[in-house]
């Protein structure tokens, strides 16, 4: 049986799999509070299959307590609010096609550089990994309405040789180019899960859990 991070009061919420594809969003403001939450579903907190545990219902909510604090751990969520499923018990099929490489979200949640567009021509595409690991890119524009493409061995190298192709056809050098992703473009990236002991079929103690 695969070692599973272990779950309790002091697991850190940011350790779990964001349960959506892509970059985070959250939809809700303001701060956490447990009591505007009583006909919500309960916050849904499913092991894979690899030991790493996903939110598969919840993720705004628990998106909305890291953004006030990044180190909350589930002792910071009463336990009628939440559920835990094991292996086997739950839609992890639907899971795989909605979002094959989850991250966590303390990845997700990373704060990174901004693109610059104070300055310069902006150009949207897009990039996907293909089925033989490589990466393809493009953008539609320049030229005639013309599509511009380019392929590499990773996901820099495939922008890097579509931004050369298309400042070519533009004739400029100062451009901005923006891709957007249409697949997942890394695979999942577990939790170190070494040293820790296999989950068993039982709820996680939480502290609160009586709340």
């Amino acid at each position: 049986m695969v070692k599973a991070m272990p779950l309790d009061k002091n697991t850190r919420l940011a350790d779990l799999m964001y349960g959506h594809n892509g970059e985070f969003h959250c939809h809700l403001s303001g701060r956490f509070d447990p009591d505007k939450y009583t006909r919500s579903p309960p916050i849904q907190i499913c092991e894979m299959e690899c030991g790493c545990w996903i939110v598969a219902d919840g993720n705004n909510r628990v998106g909305l307590i890291l953004r006030r604090n990044p180190e909350a751990t589930l002792a910071d969520i009463p336990g009628r609010l939440l559920v835990f499923t094991g292996i086997g018990e739950w839609d992890d099929d639907t899971m795989g096609w909605w979002n094959p490489s989850p991250k966590s979200f303390r990845d997700v949640m990373r704060k990174r550089p901004k693109t610059r567009t104070d300055h310069g021509i902006v150009v949207h595409g897009m990039i996907e990994r293909c089925d033989d690991g490589s990466f393809f890119a493009c953008v539609v524009g320049g030229k005639a309405n013309s599509s511009i493409s380019a392929r590499g061995a990773t996901a820099n190298d495939a922008k890097a040789a579509l931004e050369g192709r298309v400042a070519s056809e533009l004739g400029t050098t100062n451009l901005v180019l923006v891709l957007t992703s249409m697949n997942a473009l890394e695979d999942h990236q577990c939790i170190s899960h070494d040293g820790y002991s296999t989950w068993k079929h039982q709820s996680p103690v939480v502290a609160n859990a009586e709340s």
